[in-house]
């Protein structure tokens, strides 16, 4: 960021963090708690009644049209939502924005009773705009912390929507067994309320803005903008790029190579494994990193040990050897989310800072909305040569690391 003074967590109440974290949440649970909703919808015998006189090949085109078409709309939308949330009120574009996503979780329960895929697509793509309250959030700790105290900020993000992510689905399944498909959509929708209620009570530090520019240009924060704010943002989209081709590519190298089927116990405690590693990962090794090198060395660092993972998840003959490749690159994997985000915000100024964490969340959206088609393509090609790329990819972030930004040279200066 632009600012020269050295902000503290101080800044930041915990009541108010914690709401802020709380709509982080939201903006991933709100995809990840109603996956099997939709699952059970479109893919089972309790589909809707228009599903069911569908083959199963239209079934699942028909599923992947709905989930696979919100993420792209959020990130057409987003970055003009946080603009506009930069040059106004973030506390009140935030409000709108959860607004928006309780009416993206009542419909659906409409279009379920309705039997209605128009309103249920209708909902989700309502839904994917009002998750764009998830960066404005981002931007009000980045915008109130620099140094390690930002990193260890984006650390927590990083925890909330790993713990979305990893326990989400089985939350969502969980309702959607006792209480039917539209249990999830009922929880997601109290959680925005409960954000809707608790941000009106929380006072949120006053931002900086820009009350004579227009909130749809965005050549403007790029020109105020430090040098390598673009070099950040294809870090972003590059290694998550590449963790999403190794995480999708598990459902074929398990089954495919040691014949450990995706129902079976050993993929089930796999997948728990990286969510328990990650979130261990976030909570102390940025900061630890932070203590002996500067955040440029250790983004280099962790996305080097990133890109020896892949290679050595590609390589491993057994079982055990995965798993321990796997916790080795999931560590590095996680350390490195809080870095770049961080490096990416110094980049950016006070005011824009809605507007980087956008660019940031639709840099996520595409990435894993791309390799959610390609990985299957690329097994095609042979086995392991998802997880093969995303060795390369973290190899080519690291050329993409800038120089240490001002902010950084700043700190490192205070503290000698």
């Amino acid at each position: 960021m632009t600012t020269h003074a050295m902000p503290s967590i101080a800044h930041l109440s915990k009541p108010t963090l914690l709401v802020l974290y709380f709509i982080i949440f939201l903006g991933s649970a709100g995809f990840f708690i109603t996956i099997p909703a939709y699952v059970n919808l479109f893919l089972t015998d309790h589909s809707l009644a228009i599903a069911q006189a569908m083959p199963l090949e239209d079934r699942r085109t028909l599923f992947g049209t709905v989930m696979s078409a919100a993420p792209f709309i959020s990130m057409f939308f987003t970055p003009f939502i946080a603009r506009f949330a930069d040059r106004y009120s973030r506390k009140l574009v935030m409000a709108l924005c959860l607004v928006v996503a309780a009416l993206g979780f009542v419909m659906p329960v409409y279009a379920i009773i309705a039997g209605s895929v128009a309103l249920l697509f209708a909902g989700n793509m309502i839904n994917s705009l009002g998750s764009a309250s998830q960066p404005i959030a981002q931007a009000i700790l980045a915008d109130n912390s620099q140094g390690k105290t930002k990193a260890t900020l984006m650390s927590l993000v990083a925890v909330v929507m790993t713990a979305a992510m990893s326990f989400g689905p089985a939350l969502g399944s969980k309702l959607t067994a006792l209480y039917g498909p539209q249990a999830p959509f009922y929880a997601c929708l109290l959680i925005a309320v409960v954000c809707f209620i608790l941000l009106h009570i929380i006072q949120l530090p006053k931002q900086a803005s820009l009350k004579q520019e227009s909130p749809f240009s965005l050549a403007a924060p790029l020109s105020r903008s430090q040098k390598g704010l673009l070099p950040c943002l294809a870090i972003v989209f590059i290694c998550q790029f590449s963790w999403s081709l190794y995480f999708q590519n598990i459902s074929f190298i398990l089954p495919q190579k040691w014949q450990l089927a995706v129902e079976g116990e050993f993929y089930q405690y796999f997948m728990l494994a990286i969510g328990i590693v990650m979130i261990a990962s976030l909570l102390f090794v940025p900061r630890l990193l932070l203590a002996i090198m500067t955040l440029t060395q250790a983004l280099r660092s962790v996305l080097t040990g990133a890109g020896i993972g892949m290679v050595l998840l590609a390589i491993t003959p057994t079982p055990t050897t995965h798993v321990i490749a796997m916790v080795w690159t999931s560590i590095m994997v996680a350390s490195s989310f809080p870095l770049y985000i961080t490096a990416l915000s110094d980049r950016a100024s006070d005011s824009d800072q809605g507007w980087a964490m956008a660019l940031s969340s639709a840099m996520v959206g595409l990435a894993w909305t791309l390799t959610g088609y390609l990985t299957a393509i690329l097994v095609n090609i042979h086995l392991i040569l998802p997880t093969l790329i995303a060795a390369v990819g973290y190899a080519i972030a690291v050329l993409f690391v800038p120089r240490q930004s001002q902010v950084n040279n700043q700190e490192a200066q205070a503290s000698s």
